[in-house]
């Protein structure tokens, strides 16, 4: 959902607060929806390595931080926020197939 109003029609600081507020949620929700892919993903993972992916998460990493720049964000701060996601994502997954893989 996009706030209503775009940020130079905002009238006063509570409705740029409230559309700051939206815009969170948003970015919660669509991180809800990855998160359950990041689940799912494991049962298509055959060891450790793949769950690393080393070469997939240097793709990544590299991809995010260059449409960071493309939108005129600071990439660094991408780089370091998909990082870290990248980071949690390993260790779910590595919680999953641990469970999975119980004897």
């Amino acid at each position: 959902m996009v706030p209503a109003k775009k940020p130079e029609a905002c009238e006063n600081i509570q409705e740029i607060r409230n559309a700051i507020d939206e815009i969170d949620q948003e970015i919660i929700q669509l991180y809800a929806l990855r998160d359950s892919y990041v689940r799912e993903i494991v049962k298509f993972k055959a060891d450790d390595e793949g769950i690393i992916a080393r070469e997939r998460k240097a793709l990544v990493l590299q991809q995010r931080k260059a449409w960071a720049a493309e939108k005129g964000l600071d990439p660094e701060l991408f780089e370091k926020l998909f990082g870290l996601i990248i980071e949690k994502n390993i260790q779910i997954q590595f919680d999953i197939y641990n469970s999975n893989n119980k004897p």
